[in-house]
């Protein structure tokens, strides 16, 4: 573990820090981070819960200052205009101090205990931890389409059908400057795994059943399904991830 200094007293820093993204989710922000919060505890992780303010516009940023105020593991970072899922994860990333860090969606559609599973494989020798989506309950034509996108994403990019979108997904800090994320969208998701490979690093997917939201509603639609073609095509045909292995110093 590491020390950190913090207001002239030395702390321990947390074994695996999480960031939950929200975006208007007044709905689902508190029985989301008590359920985590209490599935953590009961575990005996050392952890901190990073709850991202995505640009909300409703009660969100005020009952995430309330949850904070209640507990020291709870950490507040603000995003005044959201510019996008994945700006909200890089922020929660940078603010992580666990020795293995991570981030998924504030919505409750994961399992508190699933989020225990997938850290509890953080020993196994793995670099990149995730989940996959095994069981569904969000909609046959979400299912539909993500599989389409999958097979596409998977076959231009040389890679195994991962699940491309499921979080949370987590990894070693050490490696967060190394990947140099640029994606402020749902690309994020994709970016990671793409430079996970040309990194020659492992990767875990551990199944879980995707639960459907009980509370808010989601953010992905049409638009969402072209951002994702447009960096697929930026990514595999444009100078961007070229330049990032050259930065890193990977042979093309």
């Amino acid at each position: 573990m590491n020390d950190l200094e913090q207001g002239g007293a030395q702390q321990v820093a947390p074994d695996f820090s999480l960031a939950l993204l929200f975006f208007n989710e007044e709905k689902s922000v508190i029985p989301a981070v008590t359920s985590l919060k209490d599935a953590l505890n009961q575990a005996g992780i050392n952890f901190e819960l990073i709850l991202v303010n995505n640009g909300s516009t409703d009660r969100t940023p005020i009952l995430i200052k309330k949850l904070v105020s209640s507990d020291r593991r709870l950490r507040q970072v603000e995003i005044e205009v959201n510019l996008g899922y994945g700006w909200g994860a890089i922020n929660g990333l940078n603010a992580a101090r666990g020795e293995w860090i991570g981030f998924m969606a504030g919505d409750g559609q994961v399992d508190p205990a699933d989020v225990v599973r997938l850290f509890r494989e953080s020993g196994s020798g793995y670099a990149l931890i995730k989940v996959k989506r095994a069981q569904r309950q969000d909609g046959l034509i979400r299912t539909w389409i993500s599989n389409i996108y999958v097979m596409t994403f998977c076959l231009l990019f040389g890679l195994p059908f991962y699940d491309i979108n499921a979080t949370p997904r987590i990894f070693r800090r050490s490696w967060l400057e190394k990947f140099q994320f640029s994606s402020r969208d749902w690309f994020l998701d994709a970016e990671i795994l793409i430079k996970t490979k040309f990194l020659g690093l492992t990767v875990k997917e551990i199944p879980i059943i995707f639960r459907r939201r009980e509370r808010g509603s989601s953010n992905v639609n049409l638009n969402t399904i072209f951002e994702f073609m447009k960096n697929i095509i930026r990514f595999r045909f444009g100078k961007e991830l070229a330049q990032w292995k050259r930065k890193t110093r990977l042979k093309s």
